[in-house]
């Protein structure tokens, strides 16, 4: 698998990645498109990505830093998978869970219900003859049992420390700071910390996962050196975390 972070928090989502296939190329995919369409394909532009090389594009919920670029892409005649707020109900593009859909020669997407506040918020298990990834973004957690599947790579939302978040929350109610007290009661409810990050991962099948991407961390609420440290404690495997403006650590 290649991946390109093209940027990774709340102002924007987009990670595309190269799945290799059995006598094939290597199967182009973009996951997220969280910017306005000129802007991801600067991004596109600046890191030699043909946008018109993609073969598919998936979207796990209809929030903007997620979905910005959905609708044009759409007009345009791009593949854009997602649940039916994203396709506008479209059968051909539309997911569903547990439905298995081929999005490419050779390469399937089953989707999965996972906890956040946007209406059927999704995570995604994508498949091709060779490689298998897991990919879970914006959720607090999800109920889903993946145990039985061998991941090569899996890329996971790690928000927020949950002690940071736990004395800025108490900090803002001490203050009547009201605007950060429901900011951080809805981060607490709609995102994964690095502890359900954690935990989750190690329900899953990683004998054969080769690294795992942490994304979408916090701002103000993350260590992502700490949190990469957490997880090959945890794990065992190479770990990165998506950087905010693209890239990784």
């Amino acid at each position: 698998m290649n991946l390109i972070n093209l940027g990774s928090s709340s102002s924007g989502n987009s990670y595309f990645i190269e799945l290799e296939r059995e006598a094939l190329p290597p199967v182009k995919l973009m996951l997220e498109v969280g910017f306005p369409l000129k802007e991801l394909h600067k991004k596109c532009v600046a890191n030699n990505i043909n946008i018109n090389e993609i073969e598919a594009f998936l979207v796990t919920h209809n929030h903007n830093d997620h979905s910005a670029a959905a609708k044009d892409l759409i007009k345009r005649g791009k593949k854009v998978y997602g649940n039916s707020y994203i396709t506008g109900g479209n059968p051909l593009t539309t997911l569903e869970h547990n439905i298995k859909k081929y999005i490419a020669s050779d390469t399937t997407v089953i989707p999965f219900k996972v906890e956040h506040d946007a209406p059927e918020s999704l995570g995604f298990i994508i498949q091709t003859s060779k490689e298998t990834i897991l990919f879970v973004n914006d959720c607090k957690y999800y109920k889903s049992d993946l145990s039985r599947i061998k991941f090569d790579y899996v890329f996971i939302e790690s928000n927020y420390d949950g002690q940071s978040i736990h004395f800025a929350y108490t900090n803002a109610k001490e203050n009547n700071d009201h605007i950060n007290k429901k900011r951080y009661e809805r981060l607490l409810n709609s995102h994964m910390s690095i502890k359900n990050s954690v935990e989750h991962l190690k329900l899953l099948d990683l004998s054969q996962c080769k690294a795992i991407f942490l994304m979408h961390l916090s701002d103000t609420n993350s260590n992502e050196h700490l949190f990469i440290k957490r997880v090959k404690e945890a794990t065992g495997i190479k770990t990165f975390a998506c950087k905010k403006n693209g890239g990784l650590v």
